[in-house]
């Protein structure tokens, strides 16, 4: 039988997004807290929900509507992030979880609300992805950013 540390290292190897999340020093092990800091965030976003009311994609588009810039003044937190951010760019759900680092499971419940709401408008984009210039030109940007 492995020790625990050679396990947690072919954990990471496996699955390299684990090795954020694996304590490897006591000054790690310490950042625990931060992890479930951000569990517990993730849950207070969302009001306890896993999954959304309507169903988006991650390459969903969102835009503002009328009813979201008159609403967006009096929006909170997560929820006037998003709205703020749809109103310069039409964003997929993926670009949103990026740019505010937030989970992508989070990003689809609010955003959902946000449309049943009336402040956001969701659409796929359309498949004649080789010819649009505009989302090739985002893609290679949010590439680069990484």
């Amino acid at each position: 039988m492995q020790g625990g540390h050679e396990h947690d290292s072919e954990a990471a190897l496996v699955r390299p997004f684990l090795a954020r999340l694996l304590p490897t020093s006591a000054d790690e092990q310490a950042d625990d807290g931060l992890i479930e800091a951000a569990a517990v965030r993730s849950y207070a976003i969302t009001n306890g929900r896993a999954t959304a009311a309507v169903h988006l994609e991650f390459e969903s588009m969102l835009q503002v509507t009328a009813v979201g810039a008159e609403t967006a003044p009096r929006l909170t937190f997560e929820r006037a992030a998003i709205v703020k951010l749809c109103t310069f760019d039409i964003l997929s759900v993926a670009e949103l979880s990026a740019r505010l680092q937030v989970p992508i499971g989070v990003i689809r419940v609010v955003a959902a609300d946000l449309v049943i709401e009336g402040c956001l408008e969701a659409f796929l984009p359309s498949f004649a992805v080789a010819e649009d210039v505009d989302l090739i030109t985002r893609l290679i940007e949010g590439v680069r950013a990484l």
